[in-house]
């Protein structure tokens, strides 16, 4: 038998074999799996890397963790040979609060907290031990759920309005989609940038213009590709809203308590708005009260003071709810809070009316540059001259009480005449039409 094919047995032998096998595939009685969990984690969640070793596990064995792509950068490394249950940490990690772990029951544990868009990638469970190397590798999928869009309408002229959507904090790049009232698809229409932050997260601005009459709702989808999930938020465009009062005019007498109508009716909050009363004549202008609201408070629609309180009133995160009203007003102004406001009742009273208050009242209401107003027209009466008024009044009554009472003794007066056979009644008739000629002279002052 030649040398060569001396060689090619001993290499084919069962033992050489397994030996050859042992060095290329290492030991089949033992394995190593990884996996995540959650499959698909949310930015803030908590993440676990776990690493099993399964079958015959060498005596003295090594688990390092690390990500694919940063192998420089070590998870975590633990050996068996220091009597520690514990993973040893081997050098740094992106989080203030480092990752954490254990080895127990042949499972080496990695948790990541808070999870970031830069955690997601390939990582990488590597065991050794008497000279036998394993590996198994599992993958981290992050995915943000961004903030619900801010819909606004920006501008409104011409039967057409501009209407804007924005939202943050998106994982991977999401799909921006406009829907009218019927359901249809019109992002055709919409000028839509996004753009990467600091976080490498998503931000979407995206504008959208559209006639009025086209539709009474609009709809702006933000959709996560990764999630198949998506956040919504509508506006209604047509009837955005508006201001009404039942009576367009009031008399009062001076000392009287008045309350001016205004009542706001809207299909749709808008996130912030601006309500106000002013005086607009006769003489200069004055703005009696402003109130503005914004949704990001808590505030809004919630008062501790009952359903009424002065204006001076001041919301109690001023940073968002603003109230205001002029000195002269102070104490002379209220209007509606709690659930009268709630019912869009923003009606403004005045305590103890004078004359210098009569004159032209309006209320307004701005949002997303629409404005709407109307003109309440207050009209007062003097104390004295409305005390003359009701002595007139009275005397009236007087006199036409006076006058049925004659009338009813000078029929019964006919009706006895008649019976004794006098026909003659005509004093008494000639005697009434003097005293009804005199009344009239007198009401006629």
């Amino acid at each position: 038998m030649s040398l060569v094919s001396r060689s090619i047995a001993i290499l084919l032998s069962p033992p050489m074999f397994y030996i050859i096998g042992k060095w290329f595939w290492g030991d089949s009685d033992f394995a190593v799996t990884a996996h995540v969990d959650p499959e698909i984690a949310l930015l803030g969640q908590v993440v676990m890397l776990y690493c099993q070793l399964l079958g015959q596990v060498p005596t003295n064995v090594q688990v390092h963790w690390y990500k694919w792509e940063s192998q420089n950068k070590t998870l975590y490394f633990y050996n068996s040979t220091e009597n520690s249950s514990g993973l040893g940490r081997s050098g740094d990690w992106h989080n203030s609060d480092s990752p954490k772990g254990q080895y127990r029951n042949r499972i080496a544990m990695v948790k990541l907290f808070p999870v970031l868009v830069e955690d997601r990638g390939q990582y990488v469970c590597a065991v050794t031990g008497d000279g036998v190397y394993k590996e198994a590798i599992t993958k981290v999928i992050v995915a943000g759920f961004g903030s619900a869009p801010r819909l606004t309408i920006e501008h409104q002229q011409n039967n057409s309005s501009t209407l804007r959507c924005t939202s943050r904090e998106w994982y991977p790049q999401p799909e921006v989609r406009w829907t009218d009232s019927s359901g249809q698809n019109i992002t055709a229409l919409a000028e839509t940038r996004i753009q990467n932050d600091m976080k490498e997260l998503y931000e979407i601005y995206s504008t959208l213009r559209i006639a009025d009459i086209a539709s009474n709702t609009i709809s702006c989808i933000i959709i996560n590709p990764l999630l198949k999930r998506h956040r919504e938020k509508n506006i209604a465009i047509s009837g955005f809203f508006h201001v009404e009062a039942k009576h367009p005019r009031i008399t009062a007498v001076t000392g009287e308590n008045v309350i001016l109508p205004c009542q706001l009716v809207t299909n749709y909050v808008p996130p912030s708005m601006e309500l106000q009363w002013r005086k607009v004549g006769p003489g200069k202008e004055k703005t009696i009260y402003i109130y503005h609201y914004d949704e990001s408070s808590s505030w809004v629609n919630f008062y501790l003071h009952g359903d009424k309180c002065p204006m001076s009133y001041l919301s109690p995160n001023e940073a968002n709810n603003k109230e205001w009203l002029r000195k002269d007003y102070e104490k002379k102004a209220e209007v509606f809070k709690g659930k009268e406001f709630r019912r869009g009742n923003i009606s403004l009273k005045l305590n103890n009316i004078q004359v210098e208050d009569e004159g032209k009242y309006v209320c307004s209401a701005t949002a997303n540059w629409l404005h709407r107003e109307i003109i309440i027209e207050v009209l007062v009466i003097e104390q004295l001259k409305g005390e003359i008024a009701g002595t007139r009044n009275e005397l009236a009554w007087l006199l036409i009480c006076l006058l049925l009472f004659i009338a009813v003794i000078f029929m019964w007066k006919t009706s006895v005449q008649g019976q004794m056979g006098r026909k003659e009644v005509f004093p008494e008739a000639e005697q009434l039409q003097r005293v009804i000629g005199e009344t009239r002279r007198e009401l006629g002052k």
